[in-house]
């Protein structure tokens, strides 16, 4: 699931610009030169008796140390944690502002120490920061950029630095799908983009989102998010394992059977295509139906971009339903890099 390219190195008294997507599945962070995934999964550190430094190397930047202990974090903790041991994000907690956004947090500042693996001393990296939250998640944007900026001592296996956040951009996280489309990766107006009213549907781990923009503006009456996801199709294969072999299955398996419609039980392939299919129904049936309550036949969008990790799950049905469906390329990392071009755009203005 981690996905690393190149290196990113902060120029002293330069501001390192991120487009930051902290999802419910997955944590996708993009910069100029460098893109970094990560599971959205943590859990206190355990001692690992035998490879521990094999393990380390296969990991990188997935150890983290704060004030609440030492983390493992991402695939390590999916590699190394019991389920029982493993916290995820999931939708609002009973206390956004202090316990969900610590989480982010968490999150954010490994995602920063894998950006800038290699640094360590404490140096000061000043950062601007565009992320988003679900649409309807929206009012809780005021605490997340509260909990985002200012210093953040980051020590992980990887870099030991102190990220200054300087600024933080929220936005509903669809939008960043918008931008990836309507502005280019300078932070330029795209003219090639030429549609009017454009309309995306940002399919996630834990929820679905949709927004509209009118010649760029956000239209909040047909916009909105829908407590939904991957994860229905992942508790139910789920069920369905347990049920035919009594015993929980790791994440990683049940991921696996959804991508391939094949579980190995004692080495032999058993094929659960079937029960694939049946437990992608809700993820369709919640997608379509968030569409068509806020959209009705979609006659007044001109086009509908489809991202997040699920879409290619559900992108045969909203083509049907909405032709001027579009499947974006690498579309789970479609709003981190309409963030990262949205940041780039408020920073010309300002600079002009």
């Amino acid at each position: 699931m981690s996905k690393r390219k190149g290196t990113t190195t902060a120029l002293p008294g330069s501001t390192l610009t991120m487009g930051l997507d902290i999802g419910y599945g997955v944590v996708k962070a993009v910069t100029s030169d460098r893109v970094v995934t990560f599971p959205s999964v943590m859990g206190h550190a355990r001692e690992l008796k035998f490879q521990h430094d094999e393990i380390a190397q296969r990991h990188p930047g997935d150890q983290i140390g704060d004030d609440d202990g030492t983390w493992f974090v991402g695939d390590l903790a999916q590699a190394q944690l019991p389920p029982g041991e493993l916290l995820r994000l999931r939708g609002r907690t009973a206390n956004e502002a202090v316990m969900g956004n610590v989480f982010r947090l968490r999150l954010a500042k490994v995602a920063i120490g894998k950006l800038l693996q290699g640094q360590w001393n404490r140096d000061i990296v000043h950062i601007r920061i565009a992320t988003g939250l679900p649409v309807d998640h929206m009012r809780d944007a005021a605490d997340l950029k509260a909990a985002l900026i200012g210093q953040h001592l980051i020590k992980t296996d990887v870099a030991e630095i102190v990220a200054n956040v300087s600024e933080v951009m929220v936005m509903p996280q669809p939008y960043g799908t918008i931008f990836a489309n309507t502005l280019t990766e300078t932070g330029e107006i795209n003219r090639h983009h030429t549609v009017m009213r454009t309309g995306v549907c940002d399919v996630g781990t834990y929820t679905v989102d949709i927004a509209l923009d009118d010649d760029g503006e956000y239209v909040d009456a047909e916009s909105g998010s829908v407590e939904s996801g991957v994860y229905t199709a992942h508790e139910r294969i789920a069920t369905a394992l347990e049920r035919d072999y009594r015993q929980k299955m790791p994440f990683k398996l049940v991921e696996q059977v959804l991508k391939t419609g094949l579980f190995r039980a004692a080495g032999e392939l058993v094929d659960y295509s079937d029960e694939v299919q049946e437990a992608l129904g809700t993820l369709r049936s919640a997608t379509l139906n968030l569409m068509s309550e806020k959209w009705k036949s979609g006659a007044t969008v001109d086009a509908i971009y489809l991202s997040g990790g699920g879409a290619e799950l559900v992108v045969k049905e909203v083509f049907a339903a909405y032709p001027q469906t579009i499947l974006v390329q690498e579309a789970q990392l479609a709003n981190a890099r309409g963030y990262l071009n949205y940041a780039r755009f408020v920073a010309r203005q300002g600079s002009e």
